[in-house]
């Protein structure tokens, strides 16, 4: 068995660990270099990670699985609730929590150890994966920094989209968006390296401890991340059915291990399948489910996936490596995941956002083969002299990579991020006024005419929100109730028809996706993209302007504001909002002030 230079893996986890951290470290520099102080926000990598952040607030302030952060509809005996997306993928946040709760660490500051944590562990899964492949130490220390910090290199995105004049470097190294799948992407590389350890090793309690482990590592991936356990079933069933062609004298040997992990992986999923048949209606809908069988061929990671089987032909055909060895069948498998997952919809006739697959998971699939074929090619070199100086090459090439991709990607959202850090004083107030009064989230509701603020909101404080971007992607509020609530929103804020009409015109990406959906605004989300046509957006005017002028009590109690939460740039004067509410003096805290507000008698 290969014997496993754990510094190597340990060195590659504290540089991919640090480049993870860089998104920190420029906030920190940005505050410092401001003078202003930093306000304990952690520097997201992705818009949707304070959705993460907050549910993960609600668990550690005690909330239960079921809970919804925005508008405070958590379940209750009296009030059940369906299963969300957040509550069926619940293991990394409940696991995150406990630890949370016992050394008094809020999401913001977990946000940020699982930065360094992820970085650290999923390079020592991955270098572990490959030390046992390729039984070289070595190669394995410059794969993994080729693996980790080429990933969005190969979907395709990431830093050198900018460079080619494509769009923004987006996303920041994708594996580390917090917590899915940053947190369970440990387990995913450590689930191939038990496959293999299961079918190399010949001491057969090794044998049976590594199908358990590799079983285990698929319940981890199945209740934290859908994208990581289909790729993880794609790669078993390619796997089984490769065993079967390349190796049918070795099937009753090696194949029953096989099963073996195929069958605790569907134990695993029958839980899940449970779960899944409790979440809410409107679920597939916004999470856009599309019923389609039409193959997904073009996607760069599987095109990269086409040319290295090609490559690996070629290597077998001048004998650089024998098709029947462990190493090709596994490449095999791996370089077939691409195409496995992007078109599994022909035969199951339903496509889920198949873009997930190529920006989190598949790319490091992707790049994995690639590292792979390279160490085919790379073990003929003969002279050692060489082959170090070509690893050398590889690994510095990686890291000066690796700084470019977290250089360019940090900067395309450290305006977000630096708003979110000066909307924390308000924030933190709220907070404060929470906890002084004992009570929930559903006893306070906060109307926020900020977008960025309301969306952070409840990663701090434990108000319910009016409205926010990410309020739909729960069970609490339904496509429908949330239109409502974007439609309050603006109402209390005085823009009537003729503003949502020149808002759509200026592009205004929150409001095409509270009153039309994501998949409308952005081609990449769904296969089944509809660009939204100029009567759908004057019909959903003319829908807006019929509520507007239709206000009444009952929409002004349903719900009910507790506070008000605006920038002091804001230019308005809360006309409507007086006609149905009391208002305090404000309380300014830095950019914002807030406001008490009390409903008025429906007299």
């Amino acid at each position: 068995m290969t014997n496993v230079n754990w510094r190597f893996g340990i060195l590659a986890g504290i540089i991919v660990a640090v480049f993870g951290l860089y998104p920190q470290f420029a906030l920190w520099n940005e505050r410092g270099a401001a003078e202003k102080g930093w306000n304990g926000t952690f520097a997201s990598n992705d818009l949707d990670e304070t959705a993460y952040a907050a549910y993960l607030q609600a668990l550690i302030d005690g909330r239960p699985r079921k809970n919804d952060p925005y508008s405070g509809r958590d379940e209750t005996a009296e009030n059940p609730q369906p299963e969300s997306i957040f509550s069926i993928q619940f293991l990394p946040p409940v696991a995150i929590s406990i630890p949370a709760r016992i050394f008094g660490l809020n999401a913001p500051g977990i946000f940020i150890l699982l930065s360094f944590a992820a970085s650290f562990f999923t390079a020592l899964a991955l270098f572990w994966l490959l030390a046992q492949i390729t039984e070289d130490n070595r190669f394995a220390f410059a794969g993994t920094l080729l693996i980790l910090f080429g990933g969005a290199l190969a979907a395709g995105n990431g830093a050198i989209s900018q460079f080619l004049g494509r769009g923004a470097a987006y996303p920041f190294l994708p594996f580390l968006r917090r917590y899915i799948p940053a947190a369970a992407f440990p387990f995913f590389f450590a689930m191939f390296g038990f496959v293999w350890l299961s079918l190399k090793s010949q001491i057969k309690s090794t044998k049976y401890i590594s199908v358990v482990s590799a079983g285990l590592c698929f319940a981890v991936l199945v209740f934290s991340y859908f994208y990581l356990w289909t790729t993880a079933a794609a790669f078993l069933f390619a796997l089984t059915l490769l065993w079967f062609v390349l190796r049918p004298e070795n099937w009753k040997q090696d194949l029953p291990f096989i099963i073996l992990i195929d069958f605790i992986a569907l134990l695993a999923l029958m839980p899940y399948a449970y779960l899944l048949s409790q979440r809410a209606p409107g679920t597939d809908s916004i999470q856009l489910l599309v019923l389609t069988h039409m193959p997904d061929l073009l996607r760069f990671p599987a095109i990269v996936c086409h040319t290295a089987l090609f490559l690996i032909a070629l290597a077998v055909w001048f004998n650089f490596v024998r098709l029947k060895h462990l190493t090709a069948v596994f490449l095999l498998a791996f370089a077939l995941v691409p195409f496995l997952v992007f078109n599994q919809q022909i035969v199951t006739g339903r496509s889920l956002q198949p873009f997930h697959y190529e920006y989190y998971v598949v790319n490091y699939v992707t790049a994995l083969v690639v590292a792979l074929t390279l160490f085919i090619f790379l073990k003929k070199v003969r002279a050692p002299k060489t082959y170090t100086a070509i690893l050398l090459v590889l690994g510095l090439a990686a890291v000066a990579w690796g700084y470019v991709e977290v250089k360019y990607t940090t900067r395309v959202l450290m305006f977000w991020n630096i708003e979110r850090e000066e909307a924390m004083p308000v924030t933190k107030r709220l907070a404060e006024i929470a906890a002084a009064n004992r009570v929930g989230a559903k006893d306070l509701v906060t109307l926020n005419l900020d977008y960025v603020q309301a969306d952070n909101q409840p990663v701090v404080a434990p108000h319910a929100v009016l409205w926010a971007r990410h309020q739909h992607v729960f069970a609490g509020v339904g496509r429908e109730e949330n239109k409502e609530r974007f439609y309050q929103m603006l109402y209390y804020a005085d823009r009537d028809a003729d503003w949502l009409r020149g808002d759509f015109k200026r592009g205004d990406i929150e409001a095409y996706m509270a009153l039309f959906g994501w998949d409308r605004f952005n081609a990449t989300l769904s296969v089944n993209s509809r660009p939204l046509t100029a009567a759908e957006i004057e019909e959903e005017v003319a829908r807006y302007d019929n509520y507007y002028k239709n206000f009444g009590f009952e929409q002004a109690a349903r719900p009910t504001i507790s506070f008000v939460v605006a920038p002091n740039s804001l230019q308005t004067n809360f006309s409507n909002l007086r006609r149905w509410y009391e208002i305090s003096a404000g309380e300014t805290y830095g950019k914002f002030t807030l406001y008490k507000v009390k409903l008025k008698s429906a007299n």
